[in-house]
This record gives structure tokens, sequence and C-alpha cells, in this order.
């Protein structure tokens, strides 16, 4: 979901996200041919398009999964040019056919002349996707940005988070470490989820929360995850960071409900920015 307008106020945007209808909008970027394995370094916006500096990044990511297929991923965003910096690692951005879109949103400070990149992780082999970039600037930042995103849990592959089951049938969330302890001071936190290794995705909504603290964790937000028959996979809804101060040394949990049965699985991460 765009960041189109806040209370009347429009902000600056500088994206590659075109005009006209497409089916992969913005740029087109394609998984290896070799399951799990990084695809091309993928250039979204150019150094010489990226004209002034910006207090926040919109990442959306469709056209990955498909009828009767599991379709597990990630991509990273990288700053850069000749090398690129990984920007943000790991987006979990498995399911969404052309129709679907998984939406991020990130207070990030991104200065001008940077080019902006993608990489796309997949199960799926020589798979294409659409990748918008929306960079937001112009005036005063309306909240406190940041220079880095740190993503916290355990990944089972290069396609996936950690594991993570959620209570089914509309029951009290579970939980799931995703750290003991974080490695920095962080001041706002998006959660990734996505169904994994399964071909016939259940028709569920998923209510996926972060927790922070000891064993009797503060929920500090609540995400909405939607999944079809189709393998179509959307969230998080809302697409943007809660902002709390977490010092480092905090354990971070997800916590997981599902609106019905369990499908075979499921993973996550957290995106926390400093």
């Amino acid at each position: 979901m765009p960041l189109a307008t806040v209370r009347g106020w429009a902000p600056s945007v500088i994206t590659n996200s075109g005009l006209v209808g497409a089916i992969t909008p913005g740029t087109a970027i394609t998984s290896n041919a070799t399951t799990l394995l990084d695809g091309a370094v993928t250039e979204c916006i150019s150094a010489a398009n990226n004209i002034r500096d910006s207090w926040g990044i919109g990442i959306g990511i469709n056209a990955i999964g498909n009828g009767g297929t599991a379709s597990e991923s990630c991509v990273d965003i990288l700053v850069g040019g000749a090398t690129d910096d990984v920007l943000i690692a790991s987006l979990i951005v498995g399911g969404p056919v052309a129709a679907g879109w998984k939406w991020f949103f990130f207070p990030l400070h991104i200065p001008s002349g940077l080019r902006i990149a993608a990489v796309l992780a997949s199960v799926r082999v020589s798979q294409t996707g659409g990748c918008i970039i929306e960079l937001y600037g112009g005036g005063v930042p309306p909240w406190r940005t940041g220079s880095r995103v740190t993503t916290y849990g355990t990944q089972i592959n290069n396609a996936r988070g950690l594991a993570v089951v959620p209570t089914a049938s509309g029951g009290a969330a579970s939980i799931t470490q995703m750290t003991a302890s974080t490695t920095e001071d962080h001041f706002a936190f998006l959660p990734g989820f996505q169904c994994a290794v399964d071909a016939n995705v259940l028709a569920r909504v998923l209510n996926i929360g972060i927790g922070i603290g000891a064993a009797t964790e503060e929920r500090i937000g609540t995400w909405w995850f939607g999944t079809d028959a189709s393998e179509t996979q959307t969230g998080p809804n809302p697409p943007w960071c809660v902002f709390r101060q977490v010092p480092a040394g905090t354990r971070l949990t997800m916590l997981a409900s599902n609106s019905g049965t369990n499908d075979s699985d499921y993973d996550g991460l957290i995106y926390a920015v400093s």
C-alpha cells in the first residue's frame, strides 16, 4: 500500500512503478535457475534518478506465487552502485500471484545518488516477479528515520525465515522466539511471514504480532496476513512499522494466531530499524 498522503500532506515520491497496467509492475526481478540460490542483482532505481534524500522506503512485491505451487521466497533490498550494500535482508515475499502483493514500509534515510536494487531467492526456479520501490522525501521527515534494518530469526534456508507454528482456530497466539538478545538499539519494527512447503494453501487469515521482553513479553504491534486456495498470500497489513524504543539486549518474539487449521509450514522474521 503506497504512502500517498498523510492527513492531507503529500510527500515527494521517486518510484519505478510506472503509469500503465502490467502483470509485473515496477522492475522485473527473477529467481535463480537453481532453487534457493540468489537470482541476479537487478537495479530498480538508478543513482541518476535518485535525485534527493528520502526519509522512507516502500517495497511492493507481486507475481511470485502460482496456483498449486509452493512459493516460499525472500528479497534483499540493496543500495549503492558498483558494489552494493544490503539495506534490508530477507524480506519474506512468498505467495502473491499477479493480483496479490506483499508490501513493506520502513522509515529509513536514504541519501540521494544511491541506486536501489533487489535480489530474489525462491524455491521456484527462474520465477519473475514485480518489484515496486517508492522513495518518500521532501520537507522535514514526519518521523524519526534510521540508517539500517536488522533482520532477526535464524532462517531455515535462503528463501525462508524461522519456523513458526500459529495457534489454530482463533486461539490465543503462539509465541516463537526470534532472538534472545537484540544486537543494538531499535525504534521501529515490522514482521515478515509466509506459508511454505505447501502447494495447496488454505483460505485463512492470520494475526501476527511482535513481542518484546522476557517470558511475559509485551505485545507492541499487530499485523494481518491472508492466504487463499489459489496460493495467494498477502501482508503485512498494514505495511507500516510500529514505533517503539527498544534497547539492545532485548528478547524479540513473534506471536501468531490462525483463523482456522494450519497449513503444512509457516515461517517468519522480524525487521528492526536503527
